[in-house]
Order: C-alpha cells, then sequence, then structure tokens
C-alpha cells in the first residue's frame, strides 16, 4: 500500500508541475476530459444496449433421389391425396390432375420458349445491365437439365446457360486485310461451294451477307463492318457460321485487332445450376419448393436477382374461357376479369408485405393499398358455374415476393393468355441518387444484397367444379389455422366498437421565441375513464395511446416508464380496474421500432435503420402537395421525425419493456405486426426474412400472458393478437379490377376480431361503416381526444381535426344502436358464403342462413330479382 500511495504521490507532483507551468494547455486537457467523461456518461446506455447477432436463414438441402431417363415421355411423379402429377421428360412440363380429371399445366405450349418454361431468372451484372433467361430457351434446348425421382414428387436440375455464343464480335473482326477478306472470306466460300461442301443457296446467301455487313473501307486498305454498332441477328448468326467453315480462328482475330487497333473483347458467359422440386402434399395440392442456397452462379460478375416461378401455371386463353376471375390480394382484396386487357395501362406487378417499401418510401405511396395476404388465384368460367380453380399461397420467401398479372384479349399488343403467378426478389437492388434522393441531379450508382440464401415455396390449393372466391378464403383459413396454431370459433356476433384514445403527445412550444418539445396530455387517465363512464352498456374495446416512455411521440421503449402528463400511476390503475369492472379491454399503446426523441440510451448512427444509401432512415407524415416527407419541407409546420430501431436490438428492447410492463395485460402493438423489416446497412445487411423472424420473435414474447391488438397486421401475425385494427374495405382501384372483395376479412372470420378504419377520419360517411358490420361483422373504430384538438393546428397531428370526444360522442352512441340492431337481427358471427350481385352490391349468408345484402353505392340500385336497395343500405332476410 505504501508503493501505491508513493506513487499517486508522484503522478499528483508531475500534474502540478504541468498545471503549474502550462496555463492555457491545462485549461484546454480539463475541458476535454470533462467533455470525455460527459460522453462516456451519455453512452453507457447506448453501449448497454446489446445487439444480437442475426444470421441468414439459410436454405434446405434438395431431396436425393434415382434418375429418371429423359428419354421415358410422360413420367407419373407422385400420386397423392387424389391428385396425379405427370411429368414429361423431354421439355421438363408437368400436369397435375384430381379425381375429378381437373387439370391444371405448366406450360400453354405451342408459343414461345416463356410460355413453356417451368421459371426465368433474371440476373445483374457488373456492368449494371439487368438481364433475363427462362428454362426453356436456355435449358430444354440445350438438354441442360437432369429429373430424379423423389417421396412425393421430382425434383429438377436446371443448368441455365447461353449454349455458344453469338456475339458478333468474339468471332469476326471489325476490320480485316482487303487479302483475307477476299481470298479467305469470299475465296474460301467459293472454293467450299466448287467442291461440294457448301450447298450453293447457302454459299451464294453466305456471300450476300458478307458483302452487306463488310464495305472496302475509303481511307484504309482494308474491309470494315459497314453497321454501326452490332449486325442484325440473323447476319450474325450466318456469318459466325461461315468463321467455322472458312477456319477464320480466335487467333487471326486478335491478329487483325493488334494490325488494325481495334481491342477483341470476350464476354465472360453467364451460366447458373438451380434445383426446383415439384411435390404432392398429402391433400394432393402441389408445392413447388426452390432452395436459394443451391443457386450457383458459375461467374462472379453475375448475381441472380429475381426468379419468377410457374410463370404459366393455370394460365387461359380467350377461347378457352370467355369469363373467369383473377383474385389478388390488393388491399381487402380483388377480382380482375379474365380477357379485360387494357392498352396503355401498365401489367399489375406489386411487391407482397410492401417489401421494396426501403427503395422508396421517400415518396408517398402510388397506390391506396398494399398486398398483406401472401395468396394469389384464378377462377375459370362464369361465377355461377366455374369448372375449376387454384389458390397459390406462398408458405416461404413471401418477404421477398412480388405477384404478377396478365391479361389477354382481342387486341393485338396484349398477351395471349390470363395468368396470374409470383416472383421472387432473390436479390434486391436500387439505383441510388449520389446528391440525395430529392436532388434533381441525374447522376446514380447501383448497389444490391447480394443473393440471400432462403428457401421460395408457393402451395397451389386445386379446386374443382362450382368453386367460388368465398371456398378459396375458406381454404386459405383452414390453412392459416392449421399451419399457425389457431382454433376457428365463432360467437353469436354481438355487435362491438373500438376505441382509440390519444394521450400523451409531445408537440412543438415556444419560449422567449425559442422553440422546445412540450409535453402535453390529449386524454388524461382521468379524463379516459369519463369517456368510459360516457359510454357506459357499450360492448368496447379501447386503445390509449401515449402511456409510455414521453407520450405517443416519445423516446425509445426501453422500459414501461410512464408519461406524466397523463396522470399519476394510481390514476391509471383506477382507469384499469374501471375497464375491467365494465370486462371493457383496455390495450395500452407501445410501438417497439419507433424512436421519436433522444433518451433511452438510442443513438441512431449505431441502432437505426439504414437504406440502400448507407442513410438513416428517417420518417415523418408525407405532404400532399409534393407526395414527399414533410421533414423535407419549409411550409411553417412543424414536422416529427422518427428512426426505426434495427432488428438486431429488438429483442433486447422488448425484453427491457417486459420487465417493466407486468402490471399490464393489455398492449396494443402499433407496428410489429404490420411492417416490411429490414436493415440495409452496408456490410451488415439483415434481409426481410430475417427482419421478419425477429418481428415473429418479439410477438410471441408480447403474447405470452398478454392480449394484444395489432395495427392493420399481415395475415400471418394475426394469431398473435385477440384483434386486428384498422382493416381496409377497400383496394388500389387499379384500372383493370373489376370488384374489390373482403377477401381478408372472409380469412379473418373465425380466427380473430377486426375493426373498420376510423369511421371519424374518412371522407365516406358513417354508413359505409355501418355496412362493414352489417356484411361482416367488423367493429367500427373512432380515433379520440378527450381535449380540444386546436392546440394540434400546425403539428403532424392536425389530421385529428374530428378527433374531439364530446364533438364525436352522440355519432359514437348512434353508429353503435344501429349495429347492435343489425347483429341483433343475424344473431351469429359465422359466415358460410360471400358474393357479389353487382358492382358495390354484395351478399352475405350466415351459418343460421341469414342473408345481408348491402349496397354501397351512392344511388339505388334495383337487382336481378327486383329487390331493391337503397344508396348505402342494406336488406337482411331471415334464414329458412
Amino acid at each position: 500500500m505504501t508503493a501505491i500511495a508513493s506513487k499517486l504521490q508522484g503522478v499528483k507532483k508531475v500534474l502540478k508541475k504541468f498545471y503549474d507551468k502550462h496555463t492555457i494547455r491545462r485549461i484546454a486537457l480539463t475541458i476535454l476530459a470533462a467533455v470525455l467523461l460527459i460522453y462516456v456518461v451519455i453512452s453507457i446506455p447506448v453501449w448497454s444496449l446489446k445487439g444480437e447477432t442475426l444470421s441468414a436463414l439459410g436454405s434446405r438441402q434438395p431431396a436425393e433421389g434415382s434418375e429418371i431417363s429423359l428419354e421415358a415421355g410422360k413420367v407419373v411423379a407422385a400420386e397423392r391425396g387424389g391428385s396425379t402429377l405427370t411429368v414429361n421428360t423431354e421439355d421438363m412440363t408437368f400436369e397435375v390432375q384430381d379425381e375429378a380429371g381437373t387439370k391444371f399445366r405448366s406450360y400453354v405450349g405451342g408459343g414461345s420458349g416463356s410460355e413453356m418454361a417451368l421459371l426465368s431468372l433474371a440476373y445483374l451484372g457488373e456492368d449494371n445491365n439487368l438481364y433475363e433467361w427462362n428454362s426453356y430457351d436456355n435449358c430444354v434446348k440445350l438438354s441442360s437439365y437432369s429429373l430424379q425421382q423423389i417421396e412425393n414428387g421430382v425434383r429438377v436440375n436446371i443448368d441455365l446457360n447461353e449454349g455458344e455464343s453469338n456475339r458478333f464480335y468474339e468471332y469476326l473482326p471489325k476490320k480485316t486485310s482487303v487479302e483475307t477478306y477476299e481470298e479467305f472470306f469470299v475465296g474460301g466460300l467459293k472454293k467450299l461451294m466448287e467442291d461440294g461442301s457448301l450447298e450453293q443457296a447457302a454459299g451464294e446467301r453466305y456471300l450476300n451477307t458478307l458483302s452487306l455487313v463488310y464495305k472496302r473501307s475509303l481511307t484504309e486498305e482494308c474491309y470494315a463492318v459497314s453497321y454501326n454498332g452490332t449486325p442484325p441477328t440473323s447476319a450474325t448468326n450466318q456469318l459466325i457460321e461461315v468463321t467455322r467453315l472458312v477456319g477464320y480462328t480466335t487467333e487471326m482475330l486478335q491478329e487483325d485487332g493488334e494490325r488494325f487497333g481495334f481491342t477483341v473483347e470476350f464476354t465472360e458467359p453467364a451460366q447458373f445450376d438451380l434445383v426446383v422440386e415439384l411435390t404432392l402434399d398429402e391433400e394432393g395440392n402441389l408445392v413447388a419448393h426452390v432452395p436459394t442456397g443451391s443457386i450457383v452462379s458459375h461467374n462472379d460478375f453475375y448475381t441472380p436477382q429475381n426468379l419468377t416461378l410457374l410463370p404459366n401455371f393455370g394460365a387461359a386463353t380467350m377461347e378457352q374461357y370467355e369469363e373467369g376471375k383473377i383474385l389478388l390480394p390488393d388491399g381487402s382484396g380483388v377480382l380482375v376479369d379474365f380477357n379485360s386487357y387494357i392498352a396503355n395501362v401498365t401489367d399489375y406487378k406489386r411487391p407482397v408485405y410492401d417489401n421494396d417499401y426501403y427503395s422508396d418510401f421517400y415518396y408517398m405511396p402510388e397506390y391506396g393499398e398494399e398486398l398483406l395476404m401472401p395468396v394469389f388465384g384464378a377462377l375459370y368460367g362464369p361465377s355461377d358455374k366455374t369448372e375449376k380453380g387454384f389458390l397459390g399461397i406462398i408458405e416461404e420467401g413471401a418477404r421477398t415476393a412480388l405477384l404478377n398479372v396478365k391479361l389477354a384479349s382481342a387486341k393485338a399488343d396484349s398477351s395471349n393468355y390470363n395468368k396470374v403467378y409470383p416472383s421472387f426478389d432473390i436479390a434486391q437492388y436500387k439505383r441510388v441518387k449520389i446528391n440525395g434522393e430529392y436532388s434533381t441531379d441525374s447522376g446514380t450508382y447501383l448497389t444490391n444484397t447480394g443473393m440471400q440464401d432462403l428457401d421460395l415455396t408457393v402451395c397451389y390449393k386445386l379446386y374443382d367444379r362450382n368453386v367460388t372466391y368465398f371456398d378459396l378464403a375458406k381454404g386459405y383459413q383452414e390453412y392459416l389455422a392449421k399451419t399457425e396454431g389457431m382454433s376457428i370459433s365463432y360467437d353469436e356476433g354481438k355487435a362491438g366498437m373500438y376505441l382509440e384514445v390519444v394521450g400523451g403527445v409531445n408537440i412543438a412550444s415556444r419560449f422567449v421565441g425559442i422553440p422546445y418539445s412540450k409535453a402535453y396530455s390529449m386524454t388524461t387517465y382521468k379524463e379516459l375513464q369519463e369517456i368510459l363512464e360516457a359510454l357506459d352498456g357499450m360492448n368496447l374495446q379501447v386503445q390509449y395511446n401515449g402511456a409510455f416512455n414521453g407520450g405517443w411521440n416519445g423516446q425509445m421503449n426501453r422500459g414501461a416508464d410512464l408519461a406524466g402528463q397523463n396522470g399519476g400511476r394510481s390514476q391509471l390503475r383506477e382507469a384499469l380496474s374501471y375497464a375491467q369492472e365494465k370486462n371493457i379491454p383496455l390495450y395500452l399503446q407501445v410501438a417497439l421500432t419507433q424512436v421519436w426523441e433522444k433518451g433511452n440510451g438510442f443513438r441512431a448512427s449505431r441502432q437505426a435503420i439504414r437504406d440502400y444509401a448507407n442513410d438513416e432512415v428517417v420518417l415523418s407524415r408525407y405532404q400532399p402537395v409534393l407526395g414527399i416527407l414533410n421533414s423535407s419541407l419549409s411550409d411553417g409546420m412543424n414536422h416529427d421525425e422518427y428512426y426505426l430501431l434495427s432488428p438486431k436490438y429488438l429483442s433486447a428492447v422488448t425484453d427491457a419493456f417486459l420487465k417493466e410492463a407486468g402490471d399490464y395485460p393489455n398492449l396494443a402493438v402499433s407496428d410489429l405486426a404490420g411492417m416490411y423489416y429490414a436493415d440495409y446497412r452496408y456490410e451488415n445487411y439483415i434481409s426481410g426474412e430475417v427482419g421478419n423472424k425477429v418481428l415473429e420473435e418479439n410477438l410471441g414474447k408480447l403474447s405470452q400472458g398478454k392480449n394484444l391488438a395489432l395495427n392493420n397486421p399481415h395475415i400471418d401475425k394475426i394469431g398473435y393478437g385477440s384483434v386486428a385494427t384498422d382493416i381496409s374495405r377497400e383496394s388500389s382501384d387499379y384500372a383493370t379490377f373489376s370488384a374489390t372483395i373482403p377477401f381478408k376479412q372472409l380469412v379473418m372470420n373465425g380466427l380473430v376480431d377486426y375493426t373498420t378504419e376510423n369511421v371519424n377520419l374518412s371522407s365516406k360517411n358513417p354508413a359505409y361503416f355501418v355496412l362493414q358490420a352489417a356484411e361482416l361483422g367488423s367493429m367500427p373504430k373512432f380515433i379520440l381526444t378527450y381535449k380540444n384538438v386546436d392546440v394540434l393546428k400546425d403539428t403532424d397531428y392536425n389530421y385529428l381535426f374530428s378527433a374531439q370526444f364530446s364533438l364525436q360522442e352522440e355519432k359514437i352512441k348512434s353508429i353503435y344502436e344501429e349495429c347492435s340492431s343489425i347483429r341483433d337481427q343475424i344473431g351469429t358471427g359465422e359466415i358460410t358464403g360471400h358474393e357479389v350481385l353487382q358492382d358495390g352490391v354484395y351478399r352475405t349468408t350466415y351459418g343460421n342462413g341469414v342473408q345481408v345484402m348491402v349496397n354501397y353505392n351512392l344511388y339505388d340500385v334495383t337487382l336481378s330479382d327486383g329487390t331493391e336497395l337503397s344508396a348505402e343500405g342494406y336488406l337482411i332476410k331471415e334464414g329458412n
């Protein structure tokens, strides 16, 4: 101890001597030490938030099997669940047939190679160009594939390649000497014609093509290519054959290059190995599986980017079916008529689960609705007498998927076939603007994620005669119940009302002209209880926003500190106790990925999601006029911005929140269930599939022992919740859509309760939401504040202009009373049928036989049987 004390004393002397001698330096050193100390203190919470290491999911190894001869012809690969899978080994096509004789084929025949193809692959070159090959032209025609018999199906091993190169300048010179041209090429061909090695007609054709492609130079003693660029394909193919006939070699080509000063470049050819497994499951459904980990690129210059799987499955011509429907999950769901191609309307192609979000979040969405279900399908024939149908379910890889539609018509520029099929971005890419997304400078660079190792799996549920879109919805409902471990149950269909109440917020204010963020409660806990008391007797479910960590737009939810502006803990307990007494689920809202204010250990540079440019993703509401993020404007408003927490930190934040949220049995999770979650940080990319796994893990933690309200959830997340909120009854209303249907609600019926979108924020009449209660059993939803909303003027919450409870109370009561009367007449929550009667008019059949007809139009309608429905009216018919 004496030695240590002596050393410390020595250090003190040195420091004192330094400080006495260097006054300026000691001040600077002191300041530096203080800054360092402050930085360390501030950084301790940041460093203590531990991120987890997230690994790529990895795909399954392809099944091993026995070789099938390519000369075997049509082979039965599997018989299961009443279906038979037959593969034609000679052209790599297949068909599935059920016991009723209904057939579905993977090809359409008699057309181009793309119409015979099992798949197509788009790939990126390091030259920043995108190329595409299909499995017929670039595999079957070259016989570069093999087949193996595996359990319940067949494995197809595909070698995609170009065969022999047909690039003109890899065989022929830009310039060649007079002697070479006249004696070697022309003379060589004439000699072959003279000795009979080359037919006269073919030789004359080759000579004519030579004379068209090459002209004698006026400035040099040579012959030169007369085209700017590459000669036509037909000429190229002929002259490549000429080089073989006369023996013009690569060495001779390079000699011409050295002599006449041009560079001979040989393009590295692309080549890819892929595996596709086609099997039948126990129900006789077709399952197509591609493990992307088994995709091999033989040239690092090329990266596989998008794989289109079974693009011709179920394709149908105008002649085959004058009527039919394609089913898409756009919004609540839509039907598209066969043969309804419209010139100048782009073919429908949209991502599932908004998986291109980080490519275009800078701009307001082009379409009003997203695709939140990984399904698609088709119905063949008139609606009342279909011959067959199928429902495609993307079981794996949906966070990389896009849905594509082609429509036929009598017009020359339309597709020959009506078809719907998925494609998958196995590598995402974006052309990033060098000077920022809103820059007018056109300079860009291309960045891509590299190929992801994951499984792509699509299940095709097959149906025979008289199938309807309702049958497809029930089929998907049963699929979800089985695969997600959910149960289907129905109640008496009692009416309900969902209230989203705004509590603590942070709004901009000023003190002597200096702006600052002011904590304010739009509804305190005491005022919340007053709202519940005013609506006593209603079957309510209530969500309270802004209870935690500074409010609705507060700090990272690392813990569950109550926002002080809403009142004390005892007042919250009283409100919770009152709600429990009245059997009202009271959900306290939390958004675990959103961070609005600094604190709680959040540092954006370390923990925020990044975009393709490696910039932190900063979000706000959009400016409707320009369609870009508000934060980029100077329009006199105060715009709140927020960051998104990277997936690697979400589990730590969730665990910390749950540790302090044990007293709250009901939570409204406003982000996790309905978001595409990925991080494009350079060198630490986290894919949407990996991010989705993180979301599922944390929703699983939250749902253990707690009831969750989920905001507009992806369909595969509804099992974590007790209620799904803000479920739209609309679609994107694309030009080719023929009808918007409530496919999503029909799937959820019996699996989870669901609400409408906010009645009081909509431009639609209240009757529109009453109709949804009648048609689908949806709960009308209001968003409310207790206090006057004037304080929110010129803030990002000015959209709540009609949320004041005192102004909405009577409307809430009126709508609830009407919905109660309707639901009492219906008497059950079980829907057993749904159909489109005419534009905007629908009929729902309930389990007890009651039928409800609704008219969403703003005008009266008369049905084919003479039934009259008033504008935005409904009619209830008792069951037999």
